[in-house]
């Protein structure tokens, strides 16, 4: 029997894994329906090899786009900080369903490649687990750690320490619809009712959009982290993240020293599909220029940045973290860790439900991640190289 080149990929991973251990399992016990817009009482129970340990908690609902699909996302908080799927003791937890994507990989590589690049980039660390509710097998998740201060390191001391999430601050205009409208830039940290930053983080939109070149240039690296910046710019082309671009980001101050930097978040949206799961093999070819802040870091001569993302770009490539050995190393390592466990999830949740724009299964699916990554890269390559 002839057997596919990717089914020899992961029989070498099998026969050189170390002895498998059982994935970590959550089950979350809830009396009443959950809710969209308030966390409820509950209390969850964690078993992790022969440790269990049952935890009071609060949780709804969570998703935006997501909350159509029957498999639902939740934010958890517990009542006592816990070290869940072996990840950093903490209280707050998202438990994404990961529905659309069928590998249940792109978030956490697009985190893990990010965080590789550079000590300094932030993104959650993230764990798989098996859920169930209410004694009910619920499929498997990505259980993520809740991007805040603390997960960032800020320091809550100082005046000049902010976090905003999906600020919309690279729009010239203000949008109508945002999600609260009392909280226009989402800020998180400080608690905008105790400091608000409104008119700081506009400062900065203001100085985006209408600084003259010789100004941009002389003071953009008191704005932002450009070293961050251009990791994210890289990530952003390397994945095709197009829904990256204006949102699904965290921006942020550790303190009055330190300039914002970016923290990603959200990338089901990548290597070769669309959020909502719809091919995107370049098609829809990633349109950077939308950000006012790469826009003007490219167009001001001054500042040299295409020649700085050059270079990092080939330095990425150079230490073998942008390349498509490191892209099947991720791969690898996620599919020993969850192999076993897919089967029983999509016999749940079926890959050929109407939401699906195709019947693909986990491995046709990985194969097609690894088929845009093998043709990504040197037309990136080639792009970058011409700048």
């Amino acid at each position: 029997m002839k057997i596919a080149p990717l089914q020899l990929f992961f029989l070498f991973s099998i026969l050189t894994s170390c002895v498998e251990k059982s994935l970590p399992s959550l089950e979350i016990v809830k009396e009443t329906e959950f809710s969209w817009s308030d966390k409820e009482q509950c209390h969850v129970v964690y078993v992790n090899d022969d440790s269990t340990q049952k935890i009071s908690a609060r949780i709804k609902l969570r998703g935006g786009m997501s909350s159509r699909y029957e498999k639902h996302s939740y934010s958890l908080e517990l009542d006592t900080k816990f070290a869940l799927g072996n990840l950093p003791m903490d209280d707050d937890w998202i438990v994404n369903a990961n529905y659309i994507d069928k590998t249940f990989m792109r978030h956490k590589i697009s985190y893990d490649l990010f965080t590789q690049m550079a000590a300094m980039n932030r993104a959650p660390k993230s764990a798989y687990i098996n859920l169930s509710v209410n004694g009910e097998y619920a499929g498997l998740y990505v259980l993520m750690q809740k991007i805040n201060a603390n997960t960032l390191g800020l320091d809550k001391t100082d005046s000049l320490a902010m976090l905003f999430k999906d600020p919309p601050v690279f729009y010239k205009d203000k949008l109508d619809n945002v999600q609260d409208s009392l909280n226009y830039y989402q800020q998180k940290f400080p608690k905008i009712r105790k400091q608000d930053k409104t008119d700081y983080i506009e400062q900065f939109k203001s100085f985006l959009f209408y600084s003259d070149d010789d100004l941009f240039s002389k003071e953009i690296q008191q704005w932002v982290d450009i070293e961050n910046i251009i990791d994210w710019h890289i990530l952003l082309l390397f994945s095709n993240n197009g829904d990256g671009i204006m949102k699904n980001f965290y921006l942020y101050k550790m303190d009055a020293k330190t300039p914002f930097r970016i923290g990603i978040w959200d990338y089901d949206h990548s290597f070769g599909r669309d959020g909502d799961n719809e091919l995107n093999w370049g098609e829809k070819e990633l349109n950077w220029e939308r950000c006012i802040l790469l826009k003007r870091l490219a167009e001001v001569q001054n500042l040299a940045y295409t020649q700085q993302l050059k270079k990092r770009w080939f330095e990425l490539r150079s230490q073998n973290i942008i390349t498509l050995e490191n892209f099947k190393a991720h791969i690898e390592k996620n599919n020993t860790i969850i192999r076993k466990e897919v089967d029983r999830n999509f016999d749940r949740w079926p890959v050929d439900n109407a939401w699906y724009f195709d019947n693909q299964n986990y491995l046709q699916e990985i194969q097609l991640m690894i088929d845009f990554v093998e043709k990504r890269l040197p037309k990136l390559d080639s792009y970058i190289n011409s700048l």
